[in-house]
């Protein structure tokens, strides 16, 4: 089967284009108008020794300064635990309804937890950024005061960027349509040549007429070629 083929049992069963891709239209259409924008918007906090923790590890001042009473050797460690607390929702409360808020921790840049959240609404995104943000530093101090830190010997939790106002995200609708409406086309394009081939086999059938593969060769048909022996 070639193209021309395609193009002749598209012609001949011409309705089924007519049902199958205006019905893709409709689709895409719905599907494009029931899709809602949503709202999002991120921060990141970065994990710094407070200064009495700076004082503490100094060391030019030696047995002379205040003594490190914290475990935690790095931010990085901290921030880390801190981003698996808020992604796994442990220490994240207050959300509204129809919005979420995670975080994440980057390698290249380890002392920085980086907050992310997203709502229906542009209010909800920004209250559960803030509810992020106190997740985030509530955790911090949660995880040093399980290891008895004193509070002169802490880290702490910095602003690394101002939080976003919550932008629109919108849905690509009409890379939606063109999809679905392509891929319609392409179903009736085949429903159109299946069922344009299965009736010409039938008819073919139902009028006795050989295919071209039922036809008898000379072989079977006892004809004996011309120059041959009798």
């Amino acid at each position: 089967m070639d193209l021309m083929d395609v193009v002749r049992g598209c012609l001949r069963r011409w309705y089924v284009l007519l049902l199958v891709v205006p019905a893709s239209v409709l689709l895409a259409l719905q599907l494009g108008n029931g899709v809602q924008a949503s709202w999002s918007a991120s921060a990141t906090l970065v994990v710094v020794p407070s200064p009495g923790l700076t004082a503490a590890r100094d060391a030019a001042a030696g047995e002379d300064g205040p003594g490190d009473t914290n475990p935690f050797s790095s931010a990085a460690t901290l921030a880390l635990l801190v981003s698996r607390a808020v992604a796994t929702d442990s220490v994240l409360t207050g959300l509204p309804d129809g919005a979420s808020a995670t975080a994440s921790w980057d390698g290249l840049r380890p002392s920085l937890v980086l907050l992310a959240a997203t709502g229906d609404e542009q209010d909800s995104a920004a209250v559960a950024l803030d509810a992020a943000v106190a997740a985030a530093r509530q955790s911090l101090a949660d995880l040093q005061q399980a290891q008895g830190v004193t509070p002169d010997a802490v880290f702490q939790v910095l602003p690394g960027s101002d939080a976003e106002v919550p932008a629109m995200t919108t849905p690509d609708r009409r890379r939606m349509t063109v999809l679905v409406v392509g891929a319609g086309t392409l179903a009736a394009v085949t429903l159109a040549v299946a069922l344009d081939t299965a009736l010409l086999q039938r008819r073919r059938g139902r009028d006795g007429a050989p295919t071209p593969d039922d036809r008898p060769t000379p072989a079977h048909s006892g004809a004996t070629p011309r120059g041959g022996h009798r």
